[in-house]
């Protein structure tokens, strides 16, 4: 299974430690193993990339014909017309937006950055080991700063606002140390995330290309034999670490592999780090998910590359939160209290996982979600359609339960038009909703904890999606 738990993540952990040290010395710690950087790779992809949308191209993509099943809903159903208002609702909210959304969006920053330092500083003082208060604050707040502000302005949401000198242009934000240190500093690698998320998760939701498919991701745990339990413990495992342990590795793994593709179309050399080999079952088409795994066993193989690119990467979140932020108040009030902090260290990057799996990988996993086993033209008709009926909202409505679902609780509309702001999504979620009733098109809102719930009885075997082609 590629997320056990036990004696093999400990020693992971161990390992990306010590690592991650050596990585904040540079690529000398490491004699005679020569690693490009990351943001190197990708500032290069971003120069020779086409838009992602012309790979699936009318002329470039072997779009499959209808298979002759359909589920009832979908056989007198008018596409078109139901596509025309939904673009219609497209249209409205981008030539509505202004400065409004922007300052929108600051205070949502400023409320994240508010609750940091409080949890920072509130963490010294507490009778526990740990100040769940603090952890809280932290976590939450940790968060936010990736679904809401990361997230939004990494897709475009406000690039008609602020033009292309505003930090938070989709091309400016977080890119480059300094301005990552700035606008998001996480595990994940912004020009990574960027061609994981933005591109191959968005354009290909449900496929076996999908980076973020849960059925597939998890296909070795509902295959294994282990009891039931065991399997949902393991998930729950995975929840409390998936974006160390998941997320910062995919995430390259597909950077890289992106910027091989275009190599590969030059007839030039380049490398892909990490070469998981191709998946099994009715996912073959696609590569495995990457894990710290992959790079632990790579480094029982005497090849550290992925090891050293992961810890560069994670260097700097790490170096924040578990060594700056507790030597401060080790210095400043004592070893009792730098201890404490990085208590509250710990136990926020635990919560923060949880809550950010809830919030994400509940999006596009149940019963009653739909995957592809075909492609679809980007922006067409049944690209849209897919949008919705591959999605979960959460409940929506209000800054406070928005913030809370990291603004995730509008899957749907996001979707639908993921270049818009968040305030266009409270705007349309309505009239979307609205639609797709009026239409017959299945349009799934509920509670968060009830998806999570149907999540993981995908992840463990219980229940399987529907599939597209089947007619399901």
């Amino acid at each position: 299974s590629q997320h056990e738990c036990g004696g093999g993540m400990m020693r992971t952990v161990l390992l990306f430690a010590a690592v991650c040290g050596c990585a904040a010395f540079g690529p000398s710690a490491w004699p005679g193993h020569r690693v490009i950087k990351p943001s190197v790779l990708a500032s290069s992809m971003r120069k020779s990339a086409m838009p992602f949308s012309s790979w699936r191209s009318a002329a470039t993509l072997p779009i499959q014909e209808a298979a002759p099943k359909l589920a009832p809903w979908r056989q007198n159903l008018d596409l078109a017309g139901w596509a025309a208002e939904i673009r219609q609702v497209e249209k409205d909210m981008k030539e509505g937006q202004g400065e409004a959304d922007v300052q929108h969006l600051k205070k949502m920053l400023n409320t994240a950055i508010v609750m940091y330092m409080a949890g920072l500083f509130l963490s010294p003082f507490c009778k526990l080991p740990w100040n769940p208060i603090s952890a809280l604050l932290l976590s939450t707040a940790i968060c936010v700063r990736w679904t809401m502000i990361a997230h939004h302005c990494s897709h475009g949401g406000y690039n008609s606002q602020v033009g292309t000198e505003s930090r938070f242009h989709r091309m400016r934000f977080g890119r480059g140390l300094i301005r990552r240190c700035a606008d998001w500093l996480d595990w994940i690698l912004p020009e990574a995330w960027d061609v994981e998320h933005n591109y191959l998760h968005h354009y290909e939701l449900g496929e076996a290309t999908d980076p973020d498919l849960v059925e597939r991701n998890t296909n070795s745990i509902r295959l294994s034999k282990m009891p039931l339990f065991c399997k949902y413990l393991e998930m729950f495992a995975l929840m409390t670490m998936w974006k160390w342990f998941y997320y910062t590795p995919n995430t390259l793994k597909e950077m890289y592999g992106r910027q091989k593709e275009l190599a590969d179309r030059r007839g030039e050399k380049a490398e892909q780090p990490f070469d998981v080999g191709m998946g099994e079952g009715d996912y073959a088409k696609a590569t495995k998910q990457a894990t710290i795994k992959y790079a632990w066993a790579e480094a029982m193989k005497m090849n550290f590359k992925p090891s050293l690119i992961l810890a560069k990467v994670m260097a700097p979140y790490f170096l924040a939160h578990f060594v700056a932020a507790p030597l401060f108040f080790r210095v400043v009030m004592g070893p009792a209290v730098g201890l404490t902090v990085l208590a509250n260290m710990v136990a926020a990057e635990i919560l923060t996982n949880m809550h950010s799996f809830l919030i994400i990988a509940c999006n596009h996993a149940g019963s009653d979600m739909y995957r592809f086993n075909t492609p679809v033209k980007v922006k067409s008709d049944e690209f849209y359609l897919r949008a919705v009926v591959g999605s979960v909202n959460f409940k929506t409505g209000g800054d406070f339960n928005d913030m809370m679902h990291g603004w995730l609780n509008y899957q749907i509309e996001h979707h639908l038009f993921p270049d818009v702001s968040m305030l266009s999504y409270q705007k349309m979620q309505p009239r979307v909703k609205a639609i797709c009733e009026k239409y017959g098109v299945p349009y799934v809102q509920e509670n968060v904890f009830k998806r999570l719930w149907m999540t993981f009885r995908i992840g463990v075997g219980q229940d399987s999606m529907l599939v597209w082609e089947r007619g399901d």
